[in-house]
């Protein structure tokens, strides 16, 4: 039984801390902030927005020494002719955080003057500018226009002062233009006093604030202007987010609405789907974009879906678009947007049939672009790799030389696109295909000798034919095989006797991942293992805020470590310099992503099911010399686990030795005939 007498003897405060925590971290990039007080501006009526950048700018950093962060002088200026704001209205709507505008009478859901439905909501977003600085200063004149002008506001927000875990009001500090007049309205937002933060530069800035609106007003422009180096950038327009796109691909979405089960209705939504002409240059062009009211409330590569589904790495590569979809933000209904307002909440019902909607479109678009795409990537990797002049080179078969043409169209078609100017990359596919070529040459041969045995043709032709394929097919595959593990263990035994950089060595074990295990083939490099690498990385990323790097196949750059898939195991390969033991900082970093893959692969059933046999980090370095008692019982604690195998350089090289003996012993044989022959040449 409650008691509503002494009803002030429990009192609830929120800290504005809270505004803090669950708003304005949300907002760390200068575009993002941008946008924001861009969208404040579109809700005032405003025409016209200028916004005033430092392009290509660092605008402060974090002196590694004392830890105080250094700021640079800069200011970040938008400047828009809206209608503006009085002291009253600063005061009653402005500086009242969390305040839904839509609900309250005196604001409503649409603009004062144009009836824009607006895109603000949640009262916080005015708050964004203290995700990348500490002051924020506000000049805005508006009102009824008197003799002398629009009255104007001035006032300046202070971070510190505002952020805190007190719960009372706080009074801002007056600026030198209040209670002034200027001869129109506006409001202008500088941004002073910055957090470690960089703005991009010009055309990375233009697809980053392109891509946050979907407005489609022509009474409503933004204009950036560069205030480090005006002459090179020019003042210029936001505009639309243009991607090319594969032919044929392009699809209405407006003329199919969502439906809901069970007859419930369908909810109206337009704008376009199709996919890209290339892989994504940049994050601001991948996947589709859902727009609510003109503002951007997701981006999707694949509506929702769980990993696994057919065409996956396709659509995830490729998918681009622009969804508006004006009910994820109605004013009386459900809010269908996450808190931090980057995502939909798939699980709602609304979300549930958008997600089955976009499932539909996904797979008319990749059906259309099947074709198309396959003989594209085909013809790149024909012209990429020289494929036809390589195997006339190798092979003195005709036959064997077309089969080799036709296997590399094949292999073509599925080649990864935006992987195609990595000469290492295309070399590998080349070599695949050169070592599969005579024995699909020979499988051909056994094809055409089966019909003319038991169809009109026959005769001793066709056998000899046969038999003469078998033996070539027989010599290219040992040959190949011979040539890539004798190379490989000749450099590893140089660069071990040089010092053996961890750079050189990672990049060696990724070139030749049998020497992990000598069962390794190439066919193993797949893409679920690729797949893998870039969903784990980003699941590393939110949960430990930093970067970790694979190399695959063949690295790019110095990875973190090195992914092989083994027969039905990951084996994710440490590596440490030669002479170089590992220590208690290692162990530190190691023991996180220990504890990330247990919690992936737990976490993640279906995309980990490539792997029925789990993982192990195979560490390969000279020692381990862990320092502290704790760390050093946890890394034995691993290994006892089984997830730690850790091995020598020496006893590594050995190892391989030991596997390719044969191939090794062959390689002496060669060499020892060869110096016979010199000289003998030398002395007759």
């Amino acid at each position: 039984m409650t008691d509503s007498t002494g009803s002030d003897r429990y009192v609830m405060r929120i800290s504005r801390m809270t505004v803090d925590k669950l708003g304005v971290r949300l907002y760390d990039r200068v575009s993002a902030v941008v946008a924001e007080l861009i969208a404040n501006a579109y809700d005032a009526d405003a025409e016209n927005v200028v916004v005033r950048v430092p392009l290509a700018t660092l605008l402060a950093r974090k002196n590694r020494a004392t830890g105080e962060v250094e700021d640079y002088g800069h200011t970040i200026e938008v400047q828009d002719d809206g209608h503006g704001m009085t002291e009253k209205e600063a005061n009653g709507h402005f500086l009242r955080v969390g305040k839904d505008r839509r609900t309250d009478p005196r604001q409503g859901s649409r603009s004062r003057q144009k009836r824009r439905p607006v895109m603000g909501r949640k009262g916080i977003g005015k708050l964004a500018p203290f995700g990348i600085c500490k002051r924020i200063e506000i000049l805005s004149a508006g009102g009824q226009k008197t003799d002398d002008g629009y009255p104007v506001s001035h006032f300046v927000m202070n971070y510190d002062r505002i952020l805190t875990d007190e719960d009372t009001p706080v009074p801002m500090d007056i600026g030198d233009q209040d209670q002034t007049y200027r001869s129109t309205s506006g409001t202008t937002v500088l941004l002073i006093d910055f957090l470690p933060k960089r703005v991009p530069n010009q055309d990375t800035f233009h697809r980053q604030m392109a891509r946050r609106f979907g407005l489609r007003q022509s009474d409503f422009t933004v204009t950036v202007e560069d205030t480090r180096n005006p002459e090179a950038n020019p003042p210029r327009e936001i505009g639309t987010l243009e991607i090319p796109l594969m032919e044929g691909t392009r699809v209405d979405v407006s003329e199919q609405p969502v439906a809901l089960p069970n007859e419930q209705g369908v909810l109206p939504v337009t704008g376009w789907m199709g996919l890209a002409k290339g892989a994504y240059k940049n994050e601001e062009m991948a996947g589709v974009r859902i727009y609510a009211r003109g503002k951007i409330v997701a981006t999707t590569r694949a509506f929702g879906q769980s990993a696994g589904f057919t065409g996956e790495f396709t659509v995830r590569s490729y998918l681009v678009g622009e969804v508006h979809a004006d009910w994820l933000d109605e004013d009386d209904g459900d809010d269908l947007i996450t808190t931090d307002r980057q995502d939909i909440l798939w699980e709602s019902d609304y979300g549930r049939a958008f997600r089955e909607w976009g499932a539909e479109w996904i797979r008319r678009i990749a059906a259309a672009s099947r074709k198309p795409r396959r003989e594209r990537v085909e013809q790149l990797f024909l012209e990429a790799s020289g494929l036809e002049a390589k195997a006339k080179e190798r092979f003195a078969d005709n036959d064997i030389v077309s089969t080799a043409l036709e296997f590399g169209k094949q292999i073509g078609r599925f080649a990864a696109e935006d992987e195609l100017g990595d000469q290492e990359y295309v070399n590998g596919l080349v070599q695949v295909v050169l070592s599969v070529a005579p024995h699909k040459a020979l499988m051909d041969a056994f094809e055409t000798f089966n019909q003319e045995m038991f169809g009109e043709k026959g005769g001793i032709d066709s056998l000899l034919d046969l038999f003469s394929k078998t033996r070539i097919a027989e010599m290219a595959s040992y040959a190949q095989i011979a040539y890539e593990r004798v190379r490989a263990i000749r450099k590893l035994e140089r660069v071990l006797e040089e010092g053996g950089a961890e750079d050189v060595l990672q990049r060696i074990v990724a070139e030749a991942p049998w020497l992990i295990d000598a069962t390794w083939t190439p066919i193993t490099v797949n893409q679920g293992l690729k797949l893998f690498e870039r969903v784990f990385a980003a699941y590393y990323r939110q949960r430990y805020d930093e970067e970790v790097t694979f190399s695959i196949g063949h690295p790019t750059k110095r990875p973190d470590f090195t992914l092989v898939n083994l027969s039905r195991k990951l084996h994710v390969v440490e590596i440490k310099a030669v002479g170089r033991n590992f220590g208690s900082a290692d162990w530190d970093r190691l023991h996180n992503y220990l504890e990330a893959f247990q919690d992936f692969f737990e976490e993640n059933p279906q995309l980990t099911g490539h792997f029925p046999d789990g993982w192990v980090v195979d560490l390969v370095c000279d020692g381990v010399s862990i320092a502290d008692r704790d760390k050093r019982t946890a890394y034995q604690h691993w290994s006892t686990q089984g997830r730690i195998e850790r091995i020598a350089w020496n006893d590594f090289l050995a190892r391989a030795v030991q596997a390719n003996e044969t191939f090794l012993d062959a390689e002496d044989r060669v060499r020892e005939e060869a110096g016979r022959r010199e000289t003998e040449a030398v002395s007759s």
